[in-house]
């Protein structure tokens, strides 16, 4: 988890400093863009990061001097932090989905919760639905009672999360929104159409990159895998390799 978070840090600062400002779709926000698999996340001046089975706090409007502000506890094994929007903050564990209202930060409120069986779990989300891979691992002390699925939850209200549907995968890991396109690292980079939430239509695969997270920004795709980065062109559900490093 620590080469996860290390990566996704790496990742936020080169898609800030990289992408193309000028993109119409999908631009990220000018702090730059974190990974599904990131364990922190920006939003209203303020940095949220996960850490074990705890929520902490940072006032960010002085870069210069970041602050401490608060400390949460979850209750739960934290893995990812994902913020939808300036208000709302999705934490994945190893038990369930947890969103959280910032909007009053550094004071959170926890408006709901979505569980599941004990899995590794990011989540990505738009206004409508989240998207939640959860996978098995062997060797693992915290998924080794899950399954490798994508579960699609209606989210429209807030504080009563619904689950919709749930699809097989192989082994999928991160994952990324582009409106009602879903990109997810699953032995490969997979394109998949998600307009309706009741049925998947795989757009486009990249099998020779086996992929374990991705940062959306733009019409740009930086993902990684153990062997490095690979950064695409997206456009028209199709991926368009464009370097690898």
């Amino acid at each position: 988890m620590k080469k996860f978070f290390a990566l996704s840090a790496v990742l936020w600062l080169f898609t800030a400093c990289s992408a193309d400002s000028s993109s119409d779709s999908a631009s990220g926000p000018s702090t730059g863009q974190g990974g599904s698999l990131a364990r922190f996340t920006i939003a209203n001046d303020h940095l949220f990061a996960v850490n074990d089975n705890s929520l902490n706090v940072f006032d960010i409007s002085n870069p210069a001097n970041a602050i401490y502000l608060s400390k949460h506890s979850l209750f739960t094994t934290v893995e990812t932090i994902f913020a939808r929007d300036s208000n709302t903050i999705f934490i994945g564990s190893t038990s369930g989905m947890f969103i959280y209202d910032v909007s009053n930060a550094p004071n959170v409120e926890r408006l709901s919760s979505y569980q599941h069986v004990v899995a590794c779990d990011p989540v990505v989300a738009n206004e409508d639905y989240a998207y939640v891979t959860l996978r098995s691992e062997q060797n693992s002390n915290f998924c080794w009672r899950s399954v490798n699925q994508l579960d699609i939850i209606d989210i429209r209200d807030l504080r009563n999360p619904q689950l919709v549907s749930s699809f097989p995968m192989v082994n999928p890991r991160g994952l990324g929104i582009y409106g009602d396109t879903l990109l997810v690292c699953d032995n490969g980079l997979k394109v998949l159409d998600v307009s309706d939430p009741l049925s998947l239509e795989l757009l486009d695969v990249d099998e020779d990159f086996d992929a374990f997270d991705l940062i959306p920004y733009g019409d740009l795709i930086i993902a990684v895998s153990e062997d490095g980065l690979s950064q695409y062109r997206f456009r028209n559900g199709k991926l368009n390799l464009l370097s690898k490093l």
